[in-house]
């Protein structure tokens, strides 16, 4: 819900709900009250045609679930990515990317690439789509520090290439790297374009998540400089490992998060 002032609100991340077909996504939206959603393949395949993501749109408007964005999708030539801003074109203005370069056959082995930013900085352009790049963390251990790690060392690479370009802040993964958010926000404020949430239950370990009960940090302190930067975006939903043992965690994430919101 928007309350008061506050104009970015929860959505869910595609990626949560990756062991769902199409209509048990859209469904456990409606029922779980998600009503913007970021679009994973799972649900809405690369190679589908007009016809396809006509009726996909229409199942959406069935459930009354909103497709804001795609993504994050890995991009790792000036084809695929031009395929995947193709795919864009189911209607949304922002798509969520990694590009960058592949060594090997372990996503750890993808590293960033300026040259790839330098692509989909034009296609963004061309398309009038914005483009926001999903970080993935400093630790070694629990995400990829050659993967676009945190927003300050992603900036490096795209502050000057086009204001479309920006990002899709795992908000976990930065606390989790040490990192303020508050100055994260306030610092980058006109190149956020997106953002990720999830409570963790380790300090260190940003993809560690978990019910908001046994939560280890607030984030009462980011969503009050998202609401002070006037922040309009979505903030989705990302806990992945919540299925298929524990879906209680996602009423109970979203009972806190829009908690939150509305508290502001």
């Amino acid at each position: 819900p928007l309350c008061g002032g506050t104009k970015f609100k929860l959505a869910m991340a595609g990626y949560t709900l990756n062991k769902f077909k199409t209509d048990e996504a859209l469904a456990f939206c409606e029922r779980h009250g998600f009503r913007h959603l970021c679009v994973k393949n799972f649900h809405l395949p690369f190679e589908s045609t007009a016809a396809q993501i006509a009726e996909f749109r229409r199942k959406c408007a069935d459930h009354g679930v909103t497709p804001y964005g795609v993504g994050p999708i890995s991009m790792f030539s000036a084809d695929e990515a031009k395929k995947y801003f193709d795919y864009a074109a189911l209607g949304v203005d922002l798509v969520v990317g990694v590009p960058g370069v592949k060594t090997g056959p372990s996503w750890k082995d993808c590293h960033s690439d300026r040259a790839m930013c330098e692509v989909c900085s034009k296609l963004a352009d061309e398309y009038k789509i914005r483009y926001a790049i999903h970080n993935h963390g400093r630790n070694p251990k629990t995400g990829n520090p050659n993967l676009y790690p945190a927003v300050p060392e992603t900036y490096e690479l795209i502050k000057d290439l086009s204001p479309r370009m920006g990002f899709c802040v795992d908000w976990a993964y930065t606390f989790a790297d040490g990192l303020d958010c508050l100055e994260v926000a306030r610092t980058y404020r006109d190149r956020i374009f997106d953002g990720h949430v999830r409570c963790l239950s380790n300090l260190g370990n940003g993809s560690s998540g978990v019910n908001p009960a046994k939560r280890v940090f607030d984030y009462d302190g980011i969503f009050a400089a998202l609401r002070e930067i006037g922040y309009d975006g979505c903030l989705g939903l990302e806990l992945a490992n919540a299925f298929p043992d524990h879906p209680e965690w996602i009423d109970e994430s979203r009972d806190y998060f829009e908690g939150l919101i509305c508290a502001l």
